[in-house]
């Protein structure tokens, strides 16, 4: 097998290892989509938008969380974040006219999300695709549609719904969602800098991490969505391991007892955010208790504003699994045993 500097040169080129262009990425999101996001907040006020529901599957709900966790801290907005085909399941009584709908697909292909949409459609709400590509099915056959051409499947359309949320907060007259706002400027930088500092360190993670055979990642507030993306559809995923989610004060309320029998490996995500205090107190207890702990904190990121957190945080952690995913033998990252390959999907989706 080649070496791993050789292995990790070659992983660059992965379509789905986006930190390396991430830093880029999010500058050119800024440049040329920031002022469609805001705009939209406006437009929806205008229209008389009452209510907005944040839908994807996947890393594409985990960005969608964001939004929802924006609008509810700054607006008087109703919201909901439901997966693609809970929001059709669901038929919530309030979808409808008065309503708006972000879809969510990397691909602008998922089966879930396309359903999604085309049933937001028939409600009479106004749909907003957020996809790679602007000739995708989302992006085409949704009312108003940001095709952010990155691969960069959780950040770009997090970025989207942070902005359309924190605008609509400032609209309100909410200052603190102002000082949001600005933050976004110091984004880029931070990522770079981040993705040059965490290579070293998260080889050393994923070595010490490579007998695991279950990754519970833990957190709270506005990491909570970066916690479910990488337990879920990361670890799992790229990893090819055991992985779940837990909330950080949810550990409190039955899985701190698997601690008398387990010894698990669990990543906490520690933010700057209230929710920290809390998830503090869940690794001491998991310290305490046997468990193998990895802590990211954000406090190690200077100038960074806690709730814009999961932005750079992502970063670290596709190092830790970039490199476990090599460690393991698992060389093409974009390869799927079943994802893409009509096993999942049906309809004649190109992916689940």
């Amino acid at each position: 097998m080649p070496d791993l500097d050789t292995l990790v040169e070659e992983a660059k080129k992965s379509e789905l290892f986006t930190t390396p262009q991430l830093a880029d990425d999010m500058r050119r999101f800024l440049d040329q989509h920031r002022p469609a996001a805001l705009a939209l907040a406006a437009e929806a006020r205008e229209r008389g938008i009452k209510t907005v529901f944040f839908t994807g599957s996947g890393g594409s709900w985990s960005a969608m969380y964001s939004g929802k966790y924006f609008a509810d801290r700054f607006t008087t907005l109703t919201t909901d974040a439901q997966l693609s085909y809970e929001l059709i399941w669901r038929n919530p009584q309030r979808l409808g006219p008065d309503s708006l709908v972000f879809a969510a697909s990397y691909s602008g292909e998922t089966e879930d999300t396309v359903a999604a949409l085309r049933f937001a459609k028939e409600a009479g709400a106004w749909t907003v695709g957020l996809a790679n590509k602007p000739d995708s099915t989302i992006a085409t056959e949704a009312d108003t549609a940001i095709a952010y051409e990155s691969s960069a499947l959780y950040a770009m359309p997090m970025a989207a719904v942070s902005l359309f949320a924190l605008e609509w907060g400032r609209l309100e007259g909410n200052k603190e969602a102002e000082e949001v706002l600005a933050a976004f400027d110091a984004l880029p930088d931070i990522i770079a800098k981040a993705f040059e500092d965490c290579r070293e360190p998260s080889l050393e993670i994923a070595r010490a991490l490579l007998p695991a055979q279950e990754l519970y990642c833990v957190a709270a507030g506005p990491l909570y969505g970066l916690a479910y993306k990488f337990a879920l559809t990361v670890f799992m995923e790229n990893i090819r391991t055991h992985g779940s989610v837990i909330e950080s004060a949810e550990f409190r309320h039955g899985p701190a007892e698997m601690l008398e029998r387990q010894h698990p490996t669990m990543v906490f995500l520690l933010g700057t955010d209230e929710s920290r205090e809390m998830t503090q107190r869940s690794i001491d207890v998991a310290e305490a208790n046997g468990a193998q702990v990895v802590v990211y904190d954000v406090a190690d990121y200077p100038g960074l504003h806690p709730l814009l957190a999961p932005f750079v945080m992502k970063v670290p952690l596709q190092w830790m699994v970039v490199h476990s995913a090599l460690l393991r033998g698992i060389l093409d990252l974009d390869d799927r045993v079943f994802m893409g390959r009509n096993v999942l999907s049906k309809g004649g989706a190109r992916w689940p």
